[in-house]
């Protein structure tokens, strides 16, 4: 009879435990609702500091009109971007980051290199605002959706070349891309706090939010993210760049919590190729912002010099 007690509370036990698991990834994985910079109130943010210049290079694009662009996913899903054509045949394609739009991470920059003359092609990641799809998988899918994007940039504008920028898990899926077939279009590739593993960045973003339970977690969220077709241990980023000739402009923060600057180092130190490491004393996504003339300046040397 004890033996029998004991089992039926260790299945509940269990069954308590996936269940847990699947809230969590419900919150994390599923689509979720992302909101402008410009209609928060930035002095509950960490943008608080940066407010004129977020409201300023925001407005700068309300007086462009995009074009607005749709690409099929390997999987079938529509997938939409926003085009800005300018007058050089070089263009940008940038990759926002988890639950963010395309201008709340790159109104800054974006309005640097359009004023420069380049082109942008500011795309919506999947499972985000105007894209579908159900998951957000830490470049488990972006990754072919990135070769995607590319395929479809060559085809459509013909550019002479591409240049592909990505922050946080956008900087992830263009890194894990490089293991695909990217066309030599790509001439290099910007990466703003990126992390270093799928794996990683998931437990980071669970240490956040649930402290130690985490670690209790963490197991359960990859198998219930596998029952989703999510498979974020397969993306180890830095042996990727182990083969990796693309020329890459690498950019982190030492005040990252969410991804640790050693993260960067370790894509960094492991990336066969041309390579430079711009370190900021930023948060997360936040290099453009403190350290705005250093990041720009950069950025725009790295593009005219590759």
């Amino acid at each position: 009879m004890i033996y029998i007690i004991i089992g039926i509370v260790l299945g509940l036990l269990i069954i308590t435990y996936f269940i847990f698991c699947e809230i969590t990834n419900h919150f994390m994985v599923k689509r979720g609702r992302e909101v402008p910079l410009v209609d928060l109130d930035l002095s509950k943010t960490q943008y608080a500091p940066y407010e004129n210049i977020v409201r300023e290079y925001n407005a700068f694009f309300d007086n462009i009109k995009p074009e607005l662009v749709e690409i099929t996913a390997v999987d079938g899903i529509k997938l939409r971007g926003f085009y800005y054509k300018n007058k050089l045949d070089t263009m940008v394609i940038c990759f926002h980051g988890y639950r963010a739009t395309p201008l709340n991470n790159y109104a800054v920059m974006g309005k640097i290199l359009y004023e420069k003359g380049y082109s942008l092609l500011l795309i919506v990641e999947r499972a985000h605002g105007e894209s579908e799809g159900k998951y957000t998988t830490f470049a488990d899918k972006e990754k072919y959706d990135c070769i995607s994007w590319i395929n479809f940039a060559k085809e459509k504008f013909n550019p002479s070349k591409i240049f592909l920028y990505g922050l946080s898990m956008g900087g992830g899926a263009i890194l894990m891309a490089t293991s695909l077939n990217m066309d030599k279009i790509v001439h290099g590739i910007i990466a703003d706090s990126a992390f270093d593993a799928s794996t990683h960045a998931i437990f980071n973003g669970m240490k956040r939010g649930l402290k130690g339970f985490a670690y209790i977690l963490y197991p359960g969220i990859l198998l219930t993210l596998l029952f989703k077709g999510i498979k974020p241990w397969k993306n180890k980023i830095y042996e990727v760049l182990r083969n990796n000739e693309i020329p890459v402009l690498f950019i982190h923060g030492k005040n990252d919590t969410l991804i640790p600057i050693k993260l960067g180092y370790n894509n960094y130190n492991n990336n066969l190729g041309k390579k430079e490491f711009i370190e900021t004393d930023a948060e997360h996504v936040l290099s453009i912002y403190t350290d705005l003339d250093l990041v720009s300046n950069k950025i725009l040397e790295f593009i005219e010099d590759n």
